[in-house]
């Protein structure tokens, strides 16, 4: 990370990992436990996260950043390749869908990575618009919105995100968004 001492950062790579594998277990981010895996002083997982969100996003941002790659490179007749990506991603992992919820993100950064994501699929949106792809009436928080949705009640329901079940509900949501 920028700016920081060679031990601080080594140490914050070792919260974070530390933290990725507890939340890949599916078990609750502690201070407390994430410091004792990491082998650090509880002081110094405060000194980089001052919160648990803080922490929590901090594990999501690769996520963030694999949909921004996958919005670069993709045309607006790809918009439910995109969606569907962005459902799976939220399917499989319920700590990206918690913080892509949030309503107030703790940290600027993950303001930034949303705030590029809704715009690059708001640009996507408007293409496939100009294609006669894509209804008028729902913008891409609207979108994501949708999306969050079916993810955590396929999530809830223990749908796999490329099951026959989770396809229906996509095909479904993507029928919606054409123009009717």
């Amino acid at each position: 990370m920028d700016g920081l001492r060679k031990d601080a950062a080594r140490n914050r790579a070792r919260i974070v990992e530390a933290a990725g594998d507890l939340a890949a277990r599916g078990e609750p981010l502690a201070f407390n436990t994430v410091a004792r895996i990491a082998g650090v002083g509880v002081g110094t997982v405060y000194r980089h996260f001052t919160a648990i969100e803080e922490l929590e996003e901090a594990l999501v941002w690769e996520r963030f950043d694999d949909l921004d790659r996958i919005l670069r490179d993709t045309g607006p007749a790809e918009l439910e390749r995109v969606l569907t990506a962005h459902f799976t991603l939220l399917t499989e992992d319920a700590l990206f869908e918690k913080v892509t919820e949030r309503p107030e993100p703790a940290l600027e950064q993950t303001v930034t990575k949303r705030t590029a994501l809704i715009g690059r699929l708001s640009e996507l949106m408007g293409r496939a618009r100009e294609h006669g792809d894509l209804r008028a009436d729902i913008d891409a928080q609207g979108v994501l919105l949708l999306v969050c949705g079916l993810a955590h009640a396929a999530r809830s329901a223990g749908v796999a995100a490329d099951s026959p079940e989770a396809r229906i509900l996509l095909r479904v949501a993507f029928d919606g968004l054409r123009v009717p």
